[in-house]
């Protein structure tokens, strides 16, 4: 039985007393040698350096989970990622596991939880512990400033051997960076993931790697095993934090989150190039003027230097990313962007990638706290099941937490569902334009020509040329302003962002009506949105409309600006608000 948490100091006092023993020693026997100028207020390296390690694991052992089925039987590890009780694990940890978990930390107590969002691909999970709101969560690093050589060490629980919950500690380096780990006979992809040395056993998984100082670097997943007794053998594998981070903000969606795929594939040729090899023609890539034979120079910023390469890069990002990329052609070299369309479009919770582990029983320290396989009525609330998503009841508090806030807004004012006549002028220009915009259609007059654009069946010939896609944007924007009368099909949110143009953090909200799928961008201080991209129909162009400088001077909410994002270039023309009516 290991010693209670407020007794760790006790525990540790041998370890630190023998340190300090042979210190001592160290010192006469320097000091009989004729060394006189060591003195015990010039501590040697080694020992200020374990000093330092036992400080940092102090501090981060209180963020590390033992996550466990109901019945307390088996399990694996976890990390506790804000005050809020959100943590992060393995899909492999909680699969099978049911919807309520119970955890444990090193403080011996045990906390109920509740399953939140997965990502099957990447064998990530997210949870939430329940019962504070106040606990101790990790600080994050930054796995893509991680080297070969880098000190390293991996907490967790294997073989839950503490019966108190204080983490097992491991330690290494780090063995080597960006490593490929292909699928073991399922769906399961390691992607850009870090190598370590430090030992990694069943019950590890979903466990936490921390750098040195204790910043958290990564998720321990996988690790290579001796064919017979489960035996490290020295080489494991953690997803990288980077990764973990792009898919947290779509995991507290509540949804069964995709990874995302490009329609192009690429090779390595003769000379070492990476090139595009195919291109399916009606992709965004292929409008976006990739061809077979072109050179792949980047992908979302980061430089090629193989195939491989490539594929370990598109690994990290969910479905619905925007990815920059840039390419050298006949013409050449240009960047662009291209969305990532989804890999496996999950409907159901696939079964468990791996076969689970051998029960092991866990006796709590408080009798009263041991684990119990009926979930309490409480947190029934918690748990609402949908096709598609892993909890509906975290996809819908969001979303009613955005609409909410919106239609606080907009509730109160008279004019959003009749015509808006807008007066509008591009930025540097000198001539007004008129834009109506209404249930049935929207219209601009350019140069005393008309465009028109329906609701029922937008056609992308019917755009202005000079801002593509406004039109139909604007028809969406009337439509979500409506607000109960807006007759959305379906509406999901689909998680936290960065925004494409101006890289701020967004809640993004998907509604759907007929064949036209809105992506709404919601920054945190603004009920109203900061953009909006379009899907009209399949293998056309998105419409992309950003809102800035909301202003409720007037009939309505309106902005000073919009931005039209043209697509072939990326290059956003500014049109500037200057006024909006209501027409009778």
């Amino acid at each position: 039985m290991n010693a209670p948490h407020g007794s760790r100091t006790a525990t540790q006092a041998p370890g630190r007393l023998a340190s300090a023993t042979l210190y001592t020693l160290l010192v006469i026997v320097l000091s009989a040698s004729g060394f006189s100028s060591v003195s015990e207020a010039e501590e040697p390296d080694w020992l200020r350096r374990e000093q330092n390690r036992i400080a940092v694991l102090d501090r981060i052992a209180p963020t590390v989970v033992c996550v466990m089925p109901p019945n307390g039987q088996g399990g694996g590890s976890g990390v506790l990622i804000s005050g809020d009780g959100f943590a992060i694990t393995n899909f492999h940890v909680t699969s099978g596991a049911g919807n309520f978990l119970k955890c444990g930390l090193n403080d011996g107590k045990v906390y109920d939880a509740v399953i939140v969002g997965i990502d099957p691909t990447g064998d990530v999970a997210m949870i939430q512990l329940q019962g504070r709101t106040d606990f101790p969560f990790a600080d994050v690093g930054d796995s893509d400033e991680v080297r070969v050589g880098d000190e390293v060490m991996a907490l967790g629980n294997p073989f839950l051997l503490a019966d108190d919950f204080s983490p097992t500690v491991t330690y290494g380096i780090v063995s080597g960076v960006h490593r490929y780990q292909y699928p073991a006979n399922s769906f399961l992809e390691y992607t850009d993931c870090i190598q370590i040395d430090a030992s990694i056993n069943p019950g590890n998984s979903g466990g936490p790697l921390f750098d040195i100082n204790g910043r958290w670097i990564g998720i321990n997943g996988r690790a290579s095993f001796e064919q017979r007794g489960r035996v490290n053998v020295g080489a494991a594998y953690a997803i990288s934090v980077r990764q973990v981070k792009l898919f947290q903000g779509h995991l507290k969606s509540g949804r069964i989150v995709d990874h995302g795929i490009t329609e192009f594939s690429v090779e390595t040729d003769a000379n070492g190039r990476v090139q595009i090899a195919d291109v399916i023609e009606s992709s965004e890539a292929w409008r976006r003027g990739l061809r077979a034979g072109d050179e792949l120079v980047s992908f979302a910023q980061r430089s090629l230097t193989s195939a491989n390469d490539f594929k370990n890069i598109l690994g990290i990002f969910p479905s619905g990313t925007r990815i920059p990329l840039t390419v050298r052609g006949p013409d050449g070299q240009r960047t662009t962007s291209i969305r990532l369309k989804p890999l496996h479009e999950f409907q159901q919770v696939p079964p468990s990638p791996e076969p689970p582990q051998e029960p092991i029983p866990v006796q709590p320290v408080d009798p009263e706290d041991k684990p119990q396989d009926e979930t309490p009525a409480e947190l029934a609330s918690l748990f609402e099941s949908r096709d598609g998503f892993t909890n509906f009841a975290f996809n819908r508090r969001n979303q009613q937490r955005l609409l909410s806030r919106l239609i606080d807004k907009l509730d109160k004012i008279d004019g959003v569902d009749a015509t808006w006549k807008m007066l509008v002028m591009e930025e540097g220009g000198t001539d007004s334009m008129t834009m109506v915009v209404g249930r049935e259609g929207a219209g601009l007059t350019q140069n005393g020509i008309p465009f028109h654009q329906t609701d029922d069946d937008p056609d992308a010939a019917a755009e202005p040329p000079d801002f593509p896609g406004l039109l139909t944007a604007a028809l969406q924007w009337h439509r979500l302003f409506r607000g109960k009368s807006a007759g959305w099909a379906e509406i999901v949110y689909e998680g936290t962002e960065r925004q494409f143009e101006t890289g701020t953090p967004v809640d993004v909200l998907i509604t759907r009506v007929g064949p036209v799928e809105c992506r709404w961008l919601f920054a945190e201080d603004n009920p109203l949105p900061s953009g909006v991209d379009v899907q009209a129909s399949a293998g056309q162009d998105e419409a992309r409309l950003l809102f800035d400088g909301w202003s409720s001077d007037g009939a309505i909410p309106h902005p000073a600006r919009l931005g039209v994002v043209i697509p072939a270039s990326g290059e956003v023309r500014w049109l500037k608000v200057q006024s909006l009516e209501i027409r009778p």
